[in-house]
């Protein structure tokens, strides 16, 4: 699988109640984290070590 956002967007609501909390919220933080570990875009210096990153914005609008 090639890492875009729109194949991102794709296994986050794929998998998306895999990350929702005990109160019934999805946990944004963990959803980022998950699909960049699946696209294995995790390393250093990566997607999640950057706050600016699409992702993260992804992760909450995919949650709401």
């Amino acid at each position: 699988m090639t890492f875009t956002k729109d194949s991102a967007r794709r296994w986050m609501r794929r998998n998306l109640e895999d990350h929702r909390d005990d109160v019934g919220e999805i946990n944004a933080t963990t959803l980022a984290e998950a699909c960049a570990d699946a696209f294995d875009a995790n390393g250093l210096g990566g997607c999640l070590d950057d706050p600016d990153h699409w992702i993260w914005d992804l992760a909450i609008q995919v949650g709401q």
